[in-house]
């Protein structure tokens, strides 16, 4: 387990250097005040940093609370960024320490406080890193922490983190985001999923550059800044409005209500060009894979070569011609995108178009049509099963309907299915209540593979297994730097996709955006939210800026 210990006053804090946050200055002089208007496909689910598992959850967390260091994109590569280069990072130094350097030692700033005005301090994160490895809490980054045998507060600046061996991702694994030990720390851990912050996020306490300030579920967001912080956010407020339909995100967009608008679809982007040229996109760059996702416990899917014939049966060049996708997304092969260029693996292949081969593969798996109705049958079972996915995404509704199609012609009927994303989710992560399901992933900008294929990690939610990959995993997260990790994760994603617990159809950064009053934005794909403190406004406000209550759209 995790030892964790709180050792006050064990050693004497030396200073030294500690810097306070520089600003970033845009070409343009930034204006303090006024209010942005983002549209959100969903709410947020469980905003806290025990538990998220993606989506808005997660921009959330970048927004609202801080880690030691700040992650950053740059260069092709993940960097990790101190105090004196982002005011998100609670460290202003680190260092390796002990004769293998399995250890680091961080040193924090000292003037810090939480939102409630209750200092942030080493023990708070000892008390965190606790709680991630506390089996009772169930968080999604126990995975983060396997490899960290102790944590300990040198002083209230000062904390040193040992882990088992020397791995690459030692930084990034020690820089999960903070939580407050004086609102939590009387908290049972087994309690923490269901206390009443979580449901009602405006009590949260926060370390970030905003917090909630009203909370409408299913409808709007309304975020203030952190009085704490120690970068005044330039932003009076930040409203994210709940807008599940892409085409009303749009229209909100090219009619001045929202400012900034996520998950805009590809195929609207050349009419959106034409009737508002001023509007300005951005990509998250090919951090995403979409994918078909088989629940591989289910008896229909345990074959990879059923899987793989079920691969095999999709035009996805032909997808991504018809959807008009060519401009946004590469054809994907396996869980490394082209950005993760220390990954690139040329023995990973896409799957080919075969129909003449996902037909072979499905006869010899003992799938055939035996009473000519054009549906495949085993034991008497047709070959019958739900296509899941979520509302409000026309490009995963078109994809659905064209791979039902392409499924039908060799012989495997699909219903399609849309639910609420966080019912997905639920049926995903939690129940694990589906048989195929098309969403995406952003992949860990570490390279590591651990948290979807490791065999124990809450995110397989398709169940994957195979011995040889958990050893690899293992070893390579047993390397001491990253050179010498990645062959081994090349390998695991080899073996990987030779099992198609997925089938990847595309690479591709989700588009957002922009009206050209909001100011200071920086996407790439570390994410959309990176920077919000730096976020300005010119002008008048958006039109959806006036009250704090927005109408949720349902035209369905």
């Amino acid at each position: 387990g995790l030892a964790l210990l709180t050792l006050a006053g064990a050693c004497g804090d030396r200073g030294g250097d500690e810097r306070t946050p520089r600003g970033v200055r845009g070409q343009e002089a930034p204006r303090q005040g006024g209010t942005a208007v983002v549209a959100e496909i969903s709410d947020v689910q469980a905003p806290f940093p025990l538990f998220v598992q993606g989506g808005l959850d997660s921009d959330m967390m970048d927004i609202m609370y801080m880690g030691l260091t700040r992650g950053a994109w740059q260069d092709g590569r993940l960097v990790y960024l101190l105090s004196d280069q982002s005011p998100m990072a609670l460290a202003w130094h680190w260092e390796y320490v002990g004769p293998d350097s399995a250890s680091i030692r961080y040193r924090m700033r000292s003037a810090l406080a939480w939102s409630d005005g209750q200092p942030i301090t080493a023990h708070d994160v000892v008390f965190t890193y606790g709680l991630y490895a506390n089996a009772a809490v169930a968080s999604p980054r126990q995975q983060n922490v396997a490899q960290i045998d102790s944590v300990v507060a040198e002083n209230d600046s000062t904390v040193l983190f040992h882990f088992k061996r020397r791995y690459p991702e030692m930084v990034f694994d020690s820089g999960l985001w903070i939580i407050p030990r004086h609102v939590y720390g009387e908290v049972p851990a087994a309690s923490l999923s269901t206390h009443p912050s979580i449901s009602r996020p405006q009590n949260l306490v926060v370390s970030g550059a905003f917090m909630i300030g009203q909370h409408q579920p299913g409808q709007q967001i309304t975020l203030v800044p952190n009085p704490r912080f120690p970068a005044r956010p330039r932003l009076d407020r930040l409203i994210i409005r709940v807008i599940p339909e892409t085409t009303t995100r749009v229209v909100e967009l090219r009619n001045g209500t929202v400012d900034f608008a996520r998950g805009v679809t590809f195929d609207m982007v050349p009419a959106l060009r034409q009737q508002a040229p001023q509007v300005k996109f951005d990509a998250e760059t090919g951090r995403f894979w979409e994918y078909l996702g088989y629940n591989t416990r289910r008896p229909m899917f345990a074959d990879p070569g059923v899987r793989r014939a079920l691969g095999l049966a999709i035009d996805v060049e032909g997808i991504i011609r018809q959807l008009r996708m060519e401009e946004f997304v590469t054809r994907a092969g396996g869980p490394y995108p082209p950005i993760l260029k220390d990954f690139q693996d040329p023995r990973v292949k896409a799957l080919p178009y075969d129909t003449a081969q996902a037909r072979r593969l499905l006869d010899q798996a003992g799938w055939r049509d035996t009473d000519g109705d054009g549906i495949r049958e085993k034991d008497g079972r047709p070959f019958r099963f739900t296509l899941l996915t979520n509302t409000g995404n026309q490009r995963r509704a078109d994809v659905s309907q064209i791979v039902q199609r392409m499924w039908r012609e060799v012989g495997v009927d699909v219903r399609l299915r849309q639910l609420e994303f966080g019912t997905v989710q639920e049926r995903q992560f939690k129940d694990h209540d589906f048989d195929v399901v098309l969403g995406s992933w952003g992949v860990e900008l570490t390279g590591s593979l651990a948290a979807l294929f490791a065999e124990d990690a809450q995110l397989n939610f398709v169940g994957y297994r195979d011995p040889q990959v958990t050893e690899l995993i293992r070893r390579a997260e047993a390397q001491p730097t990253a050179a010498q990790a990645a062959p081994l994760w090349r390998a695991a994603a080899e073996r990987i996709v030779q099992a198609q617990p997925y089938t990847w159809l595309y690479y591709y950064g989700p588009i957002t955006a922009r009206s050209p009053r909001l100011r200071g934005v920086k996407v790439d794909p570390y994410g959309a939210y990176q920077n919000t403190w730096e976020w300005w406004v010119t002008g008048g406000p958006a039109a959806g800026a006036g009250s704090d209550t927005a109408k949720r759209d349902t035209g369905r």
